[in-house]
């Protein structure tokens, strides 16, 4: 009974994604859907708090507690990708719940952003918390999709034993070479009962060809087989926007030597993004 729900879940995930991706892009999608804008304090000290702020969404009209996906962005701050991911995960029966750590700080995104991804983790411990206080969500039914910055904060929560709620966490384009190099950045292995996966642009210019598959290989034997890794030919870093090419700097492109990045939307890329990364939530979250 297990398989054929899975397998008839990743069925319907992969005719929705084609049709959401197209519906989202043109804003006349008839989605069926209600959200709402929350806050809630983020785990830092009394002499500091910090409220986040948050959209949460969930598909109408289901009654059972809904398993949920915390979206978070990268160092641009909220943006169409968080939108766009969100709703093709309500299609498919997942609340989402996107934050928004740069207004809680005062920043204006860019290179405007805190000095450390770290600084960031206890806010997606305050989103986890939050969505196991609500009736309507599966409190161990829990997982994470980031970009960028948001990527990094996957990699990272994927080997935090705290964050055990998690059950699965997607990494678009999360900077791959860092890790075990730059100074608390670790990615050693991934703690137990749960999975990742990486999603990387082959032009994506933050790494070297092979730096995420390198990355990957270095884990213990028995972790490689809880990680995911897929290279999208043709994918740029944030190819999922929509919007004209650009480039941007960060000091920690082209494996830390710093440059322009260039940024280039991909379609194609971001179908099979979008299917990709719900069909994983669909085999991991469902009971």
């Amino acid at each position: 009974m297990m398989n054929t729900f899975r397998n008839a879940a990743l069925w319907v995930a992969s005719v929705l994604v084609t049709s959401t991706v197209n519906a989202a892009q043109s804003h006349t999608a008839d989605i069926l859907y209600k959200h709402n804008y929350v806050a809630f304090q983020s785990g830092q000290s009394a002499d500091n708090p910090v409220t986040v702020a948050a959209r949460f969404t969930k598909p109408d009209g289901i009654e059972t507690p809904l398993p949920a996906v915390i979206i978070v962005h990268g160092s641009g701050g909220v943006d169409e990708r968080g939108e766009l991911y969100s709703q093709v995960l309500n299609r498919q029966g997942f609340a989402t719940l996107e934050i928004d750590m740069w207004a809680a700080r005062g920043l204006e995104g860019g290179l405007s952003r805190p000095k450390h991804v770290k600084d960031t983790l206890p806010d997606v411990y305050a989103a986890i918390d939050y969505l196991k206080s609500r009736q309507d969500i599966n409190a161990g039914e829990l997982g994470l999709i980031g970009f960028s910055w948001g990527g990094v904060v996957a990699m990272l929560m994927a080997g935090e034993q705290e964050s055990g709620s998690l059950k699965a966490l997607v990494a678009n384009y999360p900077v791959c070479w860092a890790y075990n190099k730059v100074p608390g950045y670790p990615f050693t292995g991934i703690a137990a009962d749960r999975h990742l996966m990486i999603l990387s642009g082959e032009e994506d210019k933050y790494d070297g060809p092979d730096d995420c598959k390198t990355l990957v290989s270095q884990l213990p034997p028995s972790n490689q087989s809880l990680v995911k890794l897929v290279t999208l030919p043709g994918a740029t870093h944030a190819f999922e926007l929509p919007r004209a090419e650009s480039t941007f700097f960060d000091p920690y492109a082209f494996r830390g030597k710093g440059g322009n990045v260039p940024i280039r939307y991909n379609p194609e890329a971001t179908k099979h993004a979008l299917k990709l990364a719900s069909q994983f939530f669909v085999t991991q979250l469902s009971d």
